[in-house]
């Protein structure tokens, strides 16, 4: 039985054979040895990351199971959206910086929905290969039209199902506006998918700061 350590090497492995073409494609790149692909687009930084399960309980047999990730940091959503829940960054998942954070499979179609198994090194140069083409396919059509505050909120107004959207989502998408200078068209986000009592009274401290900016 191999051991976690020789498993990811071979991933690392994998990575620099058949990973970095396809990703640099798309204008990502990886340090050494690292299993995060970046990329700085407009007023995003763009990350897939290749997470990597060793020996997974739920498909016995497999020496691992790929669980890669993509996440979106976008600075200005972010500075604005601390001001709008005025610091109180547990409103915010506790991670301000990551406006997006979902597994890459909910950016395909259900029938498209594949999860990556492997053992041996064969297997797991196929399915990093097998990654970077549904990343080529489905993912980095979406992150092309998430670069800058005003694409967040015309994904948001299409109701593009592609994105996970937690109760969080909807700050960033307010913030979004608040940089265009919009207070109305925050407050209407907030009031639309946070206003009913319960969420009004958790989130108080966002419609507050919105209120009093009008």
């Amino acid at each position: 039985m191999r051991r976690a350590k020789e498993i990811k090497e071979d991933v690392l492995a994998a990575l620099d054979e058949v990973g970095d073409v396809p990703f640099a494609a798309m204008g990502f790149k990886r340090s050494k040895r690292s299993f995060s692909y970046v990329r700085n687009i407009r007023d995003a930084k763009q990350t897939i990351a290749i997470g990597v399960a060793c020996r997974p309980n739920y498909h016995p047999g497999a020496e691992l199971y790929f669980h890669p990730a993509m996440q979106i940091a976008m600075k200005p959503v972010t500075e604005s959206a601390l001001r709008l829940v005025r610091g109180n960054t547990m409103l915010l998942a506790n991670a301000p910086d990551i406006i997006v954070n979902q597994p890459i499979e909910f950016t395909a179609p259900k029938a498209e929905y594949v999860r990556w198994f492997a053992s041996g090194f064969k297997q797991i140069e196929q399915r990093v290969a097998e990654i970077g083409e549904f990343a080529q396919r489905w993912v980095s059509p979406l992150l092309d039209q998430l670069t800058t505050p005003d694409e967040l909120i015309g994904v948001y107004e299409t109701a593009d199902d592609r994105l996970s959207k937690q109760r969080h989502w909807y700050l960033y998408i307010a913030a979004a506006h608040l940089v265009n200078g919009d207070t109305d068209k925050a407050l209407t986000v907030l009031e639309r998918n946070l206003g009913s009592p319960g969420l009004r009274k958790h989130f108080s401290v966002a419609f507050d700061s919105l209120k009093q900016s009008q």
